[in-house]
């Protein structure tokens, strides 16, 4: 049988590992001192080993050292585990050289100070990062070996009072493959933060690069059940720490993700179901996306978003575009006006939740929905400054017309100060009104402009304190759901027959013009005056927006046949309106109407001549 040199290869090996094993099999010390020396060689830590130690051969070299406190010099950071386990390498020890493989932390307690001094600058990462690039110095830096290090069941405990920073991650389990300087590094594993379990992978082409300013190209993946997250792009060190790449998102729940982080988002909705993917340019305390398609409470965007961190408050900037733009999710967070009474809603108002960044949101939309009505051509924008709200209404397109408007709120020293401006011009006024009153309305084209402001601690309060001024112009229109013309005819004949046949049809007028003064919450009309072929209308009185009630007085006139000229002489109904704006009711002058009446008026003459009854003269007894 031939003989296969191989087998005798085995027992020189081993023994040429026993020979060499020697000193660390009998003496715990040496292994610590080992252990201490390779940590300091390639970090520049130090390391400290206070129980057991031991050594094994096989099935392969291995130490094993209890109690182990890695540190830096100035305490910032120390990392305590209750066993560490390190593989070695073969040659190296047949050498009489300790050289670790890869390392293992079990349990270990990391706590890190991040404002505590910086780091000693030894060991073969700085001498690295101390190298030029592209030099002789570099390349022989880089050949330094390193290898695999791993955490099994880990706690970091991470602080900075300047940058109030007090939080602490759990369940780590991670492993970190990086052969040598020069090669490339992976970070694999899990853990736990705030309750939320998070798979990690992270990949560096060139490290080593990285540490002496260069770039080195990057990806990672994170994912949890609250967020999902990948990049793919360059991160660079130098002037500042940067990454520029691609980068996809999403998250059920955005507001719920940054209330993980502490942070408020000072946006309307609920933020739900985000998802995004851009190019994407990070730094330690900014973002900007370019490129970006992002999808939020079911809406389609596309544009740019930038978030700066200052030392302040954060400022959040961009500009996004949409096709279909709801804005029913937008407005649901949003307090209500109205309560379960159906009168204003009396809850607190504070706009302190809004004090936490700065906000410049600027967005346009080719068609935008709320509820039924449809806006096309929308521009608007929302600025928040230091707590200030600005809502700007640039153009929109809707109901036949335009519309532009702004609305500001200021926390003020009695709740809210809200500034308000609004212009419309030919709009549809029936079809914008048809959802929004019951009874009587009015269709035409419309144009005006108003301006409002007040202050309160709720939405009652404020509506009471309103003042401001309104002008309206109707043009070729009708007063639905009350006929004035068919009533001014039938007035002669058959008046008392209007009260109930007036209440349907429409009056229609050529144009009609409605000023008002808004004092305390209460609207007073200036003027409001009706005219067309047939009806001429005057109304006076007051409607009360704090109690959502109407009390108005109406003229109504025949005017001649082609002109809108009253009659002399001719018929004139008198009215009121009164009650809610939801239900109003209509009042006319019964006594008038009796006296025009020929069945009614002999009735109501005898009536008024009949003397009054007089009670009859007590006798004396």
């Amino acid at each position: 049988m031939k003989f296969s040199w191989k087998w005798l290869a085995v027992p020189v090996v081993l023994a040429a590992l026993g020979a060499a094993a020697a000193p660390w099999t009998l003496s715990g010390e040496a292994l610590r001192r080992e252990l201490a020396a390779q940590v300091m060689q390639t970090s520049g830590l130090r390391a400290y080993a206070g129980g057991r130690a031991t050594f094994a051969v096989l099935p392969r070299p291995r130490i094993k050292l209890e109690n182990v406190t890695i540190s830096d010099e100035n305490g910032s950071l120390i990392i305590d585990t209750d066993i560490l386990k390190g593989d070695l390498r073969l040659l190296p020890l047949i050498a009489g050289r300790m050289e670790l493989a890869s390392l293992l932390l079990i349990s270990p307690t990391i706590t890190y100070d991040l404002d505590g001094e910086a780091l000693r600058r030894t060991g073969a990462l700085a001498r690295a990062s101390d190298t030029l690039p592209s030099t002789p110095e570099a390349a022989g830096a880089d050949e330094a070996r390193l290898g695999i290090i791993s955490i099994a069941d880990g706690t970091a405990h991470v602080t900075s009072k300047a940058n109030q920073i007090d939080t602490t991650v759990g369940d780590i389990n991670l492993t970190l493959d990086w052969p040598r300087l020069s090669s490339p590094a992976s970070l694999n594993g899990s853990m736990s933060w705030q309750g939320e379990v998070a798979e990690v992978a992270a990949w560096l082409g060139k490290p080593a690069a990285l540490l002496r300013g260069e770039q080195s190209s990057m990806t990672m993946k994170i994912e949890s059940t609250a967020l999902t997250l990948s990049t793919n792009g360059a991160l660079s060190s130098s002037p500042r720490l940067q990454y520029e790449g691609r980068v996809a998102a999403s998250t059920r729940s955005l507001r719920g993700l940054m209330g993980t982080f502490g942070w408020q988002v000072p946006l309307p909705g609920p933020l739900a179901n985000v998802s995004l993917t851009g190019s994407a340019r990070a730094g330690l305390r900014s973002l900007a996306l370019s490129g970006l398609r992002m999808t939020v409470d079911g809406n389609s965007f596309e544009g740019t978003l930038a978030l700066q961190g200052t030392n302040v408050r954060p400022t959040l900037s961009g500009t996004l575009a949409s096709d279909m733009l709801v804005l029913s999710p937008l407005v649901s967070d949003l307090p209500s006006l109205t309560g379960a009474d159906g009168q204003w809603n009396r809850d607190a108002l504070s706009l302190k939740t809004l004090d936490f960044a700065d906000v410049d949101l600027r967005f346009s939309a080719t068609r935008a929905r709320l509820g039924s009505a449809v806006f096309d051509d929308t521009g608007c924008s929302i600025l928040l400054t230091n707590g200030r709200l600005d809502l700007t209404l640039g153009q929109a397109k809707a109901y036949g017309g335009t519309l532009k408007g702004r609305a500001s709120f200021t926390p003020g020293s009695n709740g809210v100060d809200m500034r308000a401006t609004g212009i419309f011009s030919k709009v549809d006024s029936g079809a914008l009104m048809k959802n929004a009153l019951r009874g009587i309305r009015v269709s035409g084209e419309a144009s005006g402009q108003f301006s409002l402001d007040g202050e309160g601690e709720s939405v009652a309060q404020l509506v009471r304190s309103l003042d401001g001024r309104a002008q309206i112009t109707f043009r070729n229109g009708d007063i639905l759901g009350l006929d004035l013309e068919q009533a001014l005819r039938r007035l002669e004949k058959r008046p008392l027959s209007i009260v109930t046949e007036v209440r349907s049809g429409r009056t229609g007028f050529d144009t009609a013009v409605v000023s008002a003064r808004v004092t305390d919450g209460t609207i007073e009309l200036d003027q409001a005056a009706v005219s067309g072929l047939g009806v001429q209308l005057a109304v006076t009185g007051n409607a009360s927006l704090a109690d959502r009630s109407m009390q108005l007085r109406a003229l109504a006139r025949q005017t001649t046949g082609a002109t809108s000229n009253p009659r002399e002489a001719g018929p004139q109904l008198m009215m009121e309106i009164r009650g809610s704006w939801d239900d109003p009711a209509l009042f006319f002058d019964t006594d008038s109407l009796m006296r025009r009446s020929e069945a009614a008026a002999p009735l109501l003459r005898a009536l008024e001549q009949v003397p009054a009854a007089t009670a009859p003269a007590q006798t004396e007894p």
